[in-house]
């Protein structure tokens, strides 16, 4: 599973535009989105970049405040792996603008009910160690809470605006994890 044709999506790159950005033919660039080939590591770079650039300029045009250094995401992001504190920022910069105040954030569940909220990049390294494991064997991993004995909670990417949220993961990763509203 990848996030290629995820962030198509969110980006509004066409097939046709990333093949002729990595100069390859349109039919590769189709084998990768269907997982029947994939990229080399420079693929993977340039592929970075390309959807790196298209979120900043995203972000630049829909954020009022300050311009953040370094916006990057990465291959772990694009093969649904994980998400570092790049990634992270990255989306961040790049929707949150366009919400309308609202903002990027991680809410841990249990029983469906929203139990804690991870919105800053202070707590998303503290929660995370910098990187929140997205999926193992095409399974998505619970997060489990090794401060209180282990306790596992289901995890969301959330659009949040004050105590409302929109759960909006699969809007955000190739993934079809069932909806917490």
């Amino acid at each position: 599973m990848n996030n290629l044709k995820k962030l198509q999506e969110l980006t509004k790159i066409s097939t046709i535009e990333i093949a002729d950005a990595l100069d390859v033919e349109v039919e590769t660039v189709e084998a990768w989105q269907n997982e029947e080939k994939v990229p080399s590591v420079s693929d993977f770079e340039a592929l970075s970049g390309i959807f790196s650039s298209q979120l900043d300029a995203q972000g630049i045009d829909s954020q009022s405040s300050k311009h953040p250094i370094h916006i990057r995401l990465s291959v772990d992001y694009l093969l649904n792996l994980g998400i570092t504190l790049s990634d992270w920022i990255t989306l961040k910069w790049a929707f949150e603008g366009q919400w309308n105040n609202d903002q990027l954030a991680i809410g841990f569940f249990s029983n469906n009910q929203l139990v804690r909220v991870i919105s800053t990049e202070s707590e998303f390294s503290d929660a995370f160690a910098g990187y929140l494991i997205l999926q193992t064997e095409g399974e998505f991993e619970p997060y489990i809470d090794e401060f209180d004995n282990d306790r596992e909670y289901d995890w969301r990417l959330l659009c949040l605006n004050d105590e409302k949220f929109v759960d909006v993961t699969n809007d955000l990763i190739a993934a079809n994890l069932p909806v917490i509203s």
